[in-house]
């Protein structure tokens, strides 16, 4: 499969968007394949990752935290984690709302605010200073974590159609049974090198009684997130989750009808998706947990999300710039963005 035009048809036309889709937008013809090159130096480049050949740290040691795959200066990161046994510690992030995306296992969280238990598809959104710890039920897991620092809400188009959070919209839930425990660690993560530990006489997670009717800990299935398409030629996702600023955005790419995206420029976004699962391929991914990112000002065109027979996906568009951490980079590859295959200069 390649992602080169094909010779027959009309001129590809070329878009130029600003704030995604949402701004100004520019399109022109090309008499050649924009979105061709040759050769790659520097780290702003399009790459793709398959998360299976990544050995996060806490996999084989419980004490670690998730593996950082991406950071950036405005402190949005990712990170991948695939725990074999429970966390022995609390973690409370006060600098960053995270969101949990289980790709593979089932996965119990215990957190300031009650429990729930996620399978794969869900994600799970646990807000700034809540703190949680989380453990596979059953041999293992694996997940990828977006930590964004400004607040991240559910936020659709509309007030209904994309998501029906009366039935999929699933809270924590006090377990009243939960032992008060003995001395516990609580990890405090910060901005900083080194993170902040204090040592508690009492597991913090230990509660109650829930007060309040908000409950700020959820979990919502991929597969219960409705994809929107506009025909016959199709047209851009609407997002499902954005932060407060509008600087992060998440969508559900799953297959979808309608026309091939067009080559297009995102002037203020970096596009990272997660090809979750098929049976159907997604362009050049194939391999559950492939992590493909495009920074923004880099041409692409992206393959067609016109799959009959399915797939699972999701998007990631983020104004901080990305930058792959040297781990991931050890299991990363060029990409080309016609396709999203490996670039033809890797293994040259």
């Amino acid at each position: 499969m390649s992602g080169k035009q094909p010779d027959a048809g009309p001129p590809p036309i070329q878009l130029w968007t600003r704030d995604g889709f949402q701004g100004a937008l520019s399109a022109v013809t090309r008499a050649t394949y924009a979105p061709e090159y040759l050769s790659v130096q520097g780290p702003h480049a399009p790459r793709r990752a398959v998360l299976e050949r990544l050995t996060p740290d806490d996999r084989d040691d419980p004490g670690a935290l998730p593996t950082t795959v991406a950071t950036s200066r405005q402190g949005v990161k990712l990170h991948v984690s695939a725990r074999r046994k429970p966390m022995p510690y609390v973690v409370r992030n006060v600098e960053a709302d995270e969101v949990h995306f289980i790709q593979s296992g089932t996965v119990k969280f215990e957190t300031d605010v009650g429990c729930l238990t996620a399978s794969e598809g869900d994600f799970v959104s646990i807000p700034r200073a809540i703190a949680y710890r989380y453990a596979p039920t059953g041999d293992g897991m694996r997940s990828v974590i977006v930590e964004s620092p400004a607040a991240l809400k559910l936020a659709p188009p509309l007030p209904s159609g994309l998501l029906n959070t009366a039935r999929d919209l699933k809270f924590a839930e006090i377990d009243p049974n939960m032992p008060l425990g003995g001395p516990t660690q609580l990890v405090l993560k910060t901005f900083d090198a080194e993170n902040t530990v204090f040592t508690l006489p009492h597991d913090p997670l230990a509660l109650g009684v829930c007060l309040s009717d908000s409950v700020p800990v959820w979990k919502l299935n991929l597969a219960s997130i409705q994809v929107h398409a506009y025909l016959p030629e199709g047209g851009p996702p609407s997002q499902f989750l954005a932060s407060t600023t509008g600087d992060l955005l998440m969508f559900n790419l799953s297959a979808r009808p309608g026309g091939r995206p067009p080559v297009h420029i995102n002037a203020d976004f970096d596009e990272v998706i997660c090809y979750v699962r098929g049976p159907g391929a997604w362009g050049g991914c194939t391999e559950p947990g492939t992590l493909t990112c495009v920074p923004k000002g880099v041409i692409h065109h992206g393959p067609s999300e016109d799959v009959p027979e399915g797939y699972q996906a999701w998007l990631l568009e983020t104004r901080a710039t990305l930058r792959w951490t040297p781990k991931a980079l050890a299991i990363a590859e060029l990409m080309e963005t016609g396709q999203y295959l490996p670039h033809p200069s890797v293994g040259k």
